[in-house]
C-alpha cells in the first residue's frame, strides 16, 4: 500500500481530469421542513407575508434521455416553491442560500445542473427566477429564469442573465414549452473569466462536449457577477413563482455536469482508518484499499457540511494529506472507492471517520495589533492597484486580496499609527481573517476608507453552517465628519465565551484601510469627550487650558500642539475626575498653539478613554506684556475701544507691532479686523497699564 500527498486550496479544491464537484444537493432533509431551517442554509432579505417559504417535499425527480440517466436522478427529495405573489406585504428580495465552496471563486467556469418541473401550474408571469449562483448576502446572481412564451403566452420558456434582475436584460430560449408535468434537465454555465452565462435545456446525458447554448447573456450591464460562492433561491414582490426543483450538482466541468449513472456493479465501501498528523491547516486521511478500485474520492466535512472532495488515483492508495483547512476546526471524512465505469461502479460513501481537530498555533486571549513592530514581514511601499492585491498569511492573520502597506495616521484617541492593512474592493473578494480569539467582550477597529461612504463588514465564522455571518450592518466611514488626517474608531460589543473566528470584509467598490485591531475581555463604556473652554492666563510663556469635567473620568490628558506637532512633553496627564484646568508652561512668546483634552477611563475595565476633544487655539503674548491682570477693564463696543480713564492709548497686534495710537482720550474708534490686540495705556500721573482685548 502507498500514501499519496496531495495539496489543495479552498478555492481550487483539486486538479483532476474529471473536474471538481463542489456540491451535490439532493435536498435530503426532513419532509415538510423549511429549507432555511436545514444545515448550511441562510436567509437574506425580507420574507414579507409569505407563509410557506421554500419547503422540502418527499418526492423524487428523475430524468433520462438517449445518453443515459442523470447521475443524481431519483436521489433525495425535492424543494417546492409555492409563492403566489399576492401576499401583504410582498417579500423584498427574499433569498435562501448555501455556500457551495468555502471561499468565492473568481476565475474559471462553474456549472449548475438540476432538474425542474412547473409542478403542473401554468406560468403567467413575464419572468421569475428559479435558481441563482451568487455570493453571500446578495440578492443578485447568475440566474435561470422562467417566463410565459413570447409567441404563445400559454407556453413557457427559459432565460438567463449574468447578474441583472431587469426583465429587458434576460436572454430567452427560442423554444417554448407547453408540458406542465414534464421534468427538465437544465445546465447553467458561467464563465468567470469572460463574464458570460449560458443555459442548456435537456442536453444529452454523458455527452463529451457542450452543444450550442439555448441562450446566453454576455451584454447586460447591471450587477454582473465577478465571483461565485453560493447556490441561491429567491422570491421578490408580486412575481409569482410555482415550481419543483431538485438534484442540483455544482461543478467545474461539462462532463461532471451531465454525468450519467453507471449500470456496473458497485464496489464495496472502504473501511476508514483514524485520521492522523494534524497540522494548522490539515491532516492525513487514512483508509483500507478496495480491490478493483481505480482510485478514491475523499470527502472532507466540517460538521454536516461538505468542505471538499479530493480525488486520488491508484487502487493501492491508502492515505492522502489534506491541506487548506481552517485552523482550530474539527473535521471528519468519508471515502468513496471509484470504479472503472464498465465492470465496477463507485461504492457508497464509507462510514464517517473519527473527528480530528486542526492545530491553532495563533489562537490568543487578546488581539492588540501594532503594524510597525517589525513582525509583519515586508511592508508594501504603496497600495496595489485594484485586482492585483496578494493573498498570504502573517501572524495568524489570513489576508485575501489584502496587504500590509506603508502609511501613517493620527488616531482620534490621540495615538499614532504607522502602517496599515489595505483591503481590495468587494468585486475582488478582499478580506482579512483574524486569528482565533479564545474569548472576548468587545472589539475595537480603527479604519479609514478612500472615499466617504465606504466601510467594512465584520463577520463571524459559524462552523455548523460553514459560513461567515454578518455582525451588524457595514460600518461606514464618513470622512466629512472626521478631522483631516485622523482615523475612525468602531467599538463593537460582542460577548463570546468560546474560541471565535472573525473576518473583516470590504463590501464596497473602493479600498478600505485597517490601522489597528483590539479585542478586550471587558466591555467598557466610551467616556464622553470633554468640552474645552477658552485658554486663560495667557502670557508670553504659558497659558491655562480649561475644560468641563467628564463624569466617571479618572483623569485627563492635555495634548498641546504647535501647528500639527505635539510640543515637548505632551500629552500632559492630570489625575482626578473634577480637575478642570492645567497650566501649560515653557512656551515661546508670540506663537500660536492649540490644545485638546481627553478624558481617561479606568484602564478599560468599566470605562475606556474618550476621543480627543475639539481644539482650542491661543496665542502667547509678546515678551514684556505679561502683566495683563493689572488692567483698567478696557471694553470694546462695535470696534470702539473704551477706557475708564483719560490718557494715551497705543494699540498693538499680537506680534507686538504698533497699529494705532491716540493721545489724551478715553475712546478710540477703530476699523480693525476681528482678532486679538494689546492696548497700552499711560497718563500724566505716570500710570501705565497693559490689557489684551478682542475685537469681533
Amino acid at each position: 500500500m502507498k500514501k499519496i500527498t496531495l495539496f489543495f486550496t479552498m478555492i481550487a479544491l483539486t486538479l483532476m481530469a474529471n473536474g471538481t464537484v463542489y456540491l451535490d444537493e439532493t435536498f435530503n432533509y426532513p419532509e415538510g421542513s423549511k429549507l432555511k431551517n436545514n444545515s448550511g442554509w441562510t436567509t437574506y432579505g425580507t420574507i414579507g407575508g409569505w407563509p410557506d417559504d421554500f419547503v422540502i417535499e418527499n418526492s423524487i425527480l428523475t430524468y433520462s434521455n438517449s445518453g443515459g440517466t442523470y447521475i443524481l436522478s431519483g436521489q433525495g427529495k425535492s424543494m417546492v416553491c409555492n409563492y403566489l405573489g399576492n401576499y401583504s406585504p410582498n417579500s423584498s428580495n427574499y433569498c435562501v442560500y448555501k455556500n457551495f465552496n468555502s471561499s468565492a471563486l473568481t476565475t474559471g467556469t462553474v456549472y449548475a445542473a438540476f432538474l425542474y418541473t412547473p409542478n403542473s401550474v401554468s406560468q403567467t408571469q413575464s419572468q421569475s427566477p428559479i435558481i441563482s449562483l451568487s455570493t453571500p448576502s446578495s440578492n443578485t446572481g447568475v440566474q435561470v429564469w422562467v417566463g410565459k412564451g413570447a409567441v404563445n403566452t400559454s407556453y413557457f420558456r427559459f432565460g438567463t442573465t449574468r447578474g441583472s434582475t431587469t426583465g429587458a436584460d434576460i436572454k430567452w430560449t427560442t423554444t417554448e414549452y407547453s408540458d406542465l408535468t414534464a421534468t427538465f434537465f437544465i445546465v447553467l454555465k458561467y464563465d468567470l473569466d469572460n463574464k458570460v452565462s449560458y443555459i442548456y435545456i435537456n442536453p444529452t446525458i454523458g455527452s463529451a462536449s457542450e452543444p450550442i447554448a439555448d441562450a446566453s447573456d454576455a451584454i447586460s450591464t447591471s450587477s454582473t457577477k465577478t465571483s461565485l460562492q453560493t447556490l441561491q433561491f429567491k422570491v421578490q414582490g408580486a412575481s409569482k413563482e410555482i415550481y419543483k426543483l431538485g438534484n442540483v450538482r455544482i461543478c467545474s466541468t461539462w462532463s461532471e455536469a451531465v454525468a450519467a449513472q453507471s449500470t456496473a456493479n458497485p464496489l464495496p465501501a472502504p473501511s476508514v482508518g483514524t485520521p492522523s498528523d494534524a497540522t494548522a491547516n490539515g491532516f492525513t486521511a487514512n483508509w483500507s484499499p478496495v480491490e478493483n478500485a481505480i482510485g478514491y474520492d475523499v470527502k472532507v466535512y466540517l460538521g454536516p457540511n461538505l468542505i471538499s472532495t479530493i480525488i486520488v488515483s491508484g487502487q493501492s492508495t491508502s492515505s492522502v494529506e489534506i491541506t487548506g483547512l481552517m485552523s482550530g476546526m474539527t473535521y471528519t471524512y468519508q471515502v468513496v472507492a471509484k470504479g472503472d465505469g464498465v465492470a465496477y461502479s463507485d461504492s457508497d460513501p464509507s462510514a464517517s471517520s473519527s473527528e480530528i481537530t486542526t492545530l491553532d498555533p495563533y489562537a490568543t486571549d487578546a488581539i492588540h495589533t501594532d503594524f510597525d513592530d517589525g513582525t509583519w514581514g515586508e511592508i508594501a511601499s504603496s497600495t496595489p492597484s485594484s485586482g492585483s492585491y496578494p493573498t498570504y498569511s502573517v501572524n495568524g492573520f489570513n489576508l485575501t486580496a489584502a496587504t500590509l502597506c506603508v502609511g501613517s495616521m493620527r488616531g482620534i484617541k490621540g495615538e499614532s499609527h504607522v502602517n496599515r492593512i489595505a483591503i481590495d474592493k468587494l468585486a475582488n473578494g478582499g478580506n482579512v481573517a483574524l486569528p482565533t480569539v479564545n474569548a472576548f467582550k468587545q472589539i475595537e477597529i480603527h479604519a479609514t476608507a478612500g472615499t466617504a461612504g465606504n466601510g467594512f463588514q465584520l463577520k463571524e465564522f459559524n462552523p455548523s453552517t460553514n459560513s461567515w455571518s454578518a455582525i451588524g450592518s457595514p460600518y461606514v466611514y464618513d470622512a466629512n465628519s472626521k478631522a483631516a488626517g485622523t482615523d475612525s474608531i468602531y467599538i463593537i460589543s460582542l460577548e463570546k465565551t468560546s474560541p471565535t473566528k472573525l473576518r473583516i470584509e470590504n463590501p464596497t467598490n473602493g479600498v478600505i484601510y485597517i490601522w489597528q485591531i483590539i479585542t478586550r475581555n471587558t466591555n467598557p463604556v466610551l467616556l464622553a469627550k470633554p468640552v474645552v473652554l477658552d485658554a486663560s492666563n495667557v502670557t508670553s510663556s504659558g497659558a491655562t487650558a480649561n475644560w468641563t469635567p467628564v463624569e466617571n473620568a479618572t483623569g485627563y490628558k492635555i495634548y498641546v500642539y504647535q501647528g500639527s506637532t505635539l510640543i515637548d512633553g505632551a500629552p500632559f496627564s492630570v489625575n482626578g475626575q473634577t480637575i478642570n484646568s492645567f497650566d501649560i508652561m515653557n512656551l515661546v512668546a508670540s506663537t500660536t498653539y492649540s490644545y485638546k483634552v481627553q478624558a481617561i477611563g479606568d484602564g478599560d475595565i468599566n470605562y475606556c478613554d474618550s476621543f480627543l476633544s475639539s481644539a482650542i487655539e491661543f496665542i502667547t503674548l509678546i515678551t514684556g506684556m505679561d502683566n495683563l491682570k493689572s488692567n483698567l477693564n478696557i471694553t470694546v463696543v462695535n470696534k470702539k475701544i473704551i477706557c475708564p480713564k483719560m490718557g494715551d492709548m497705543r494699540i498693538f497686534n499680537i506680534q507686538g507691532g504698533l497699529i494705532e495710537s491716540a493721545r489724551n482720550v478715553k475712546t478710540v474708534q477703530t476699523n480693525l479686523p476681528s482678532g486679538i490686540y494689546i492696548v497700552k495705556f499711560s497718563n500724566q500721573n505716570g500710570e501705565t497699564k497693559i490689557q489684551k482685548i478682542t475685537i469681533q
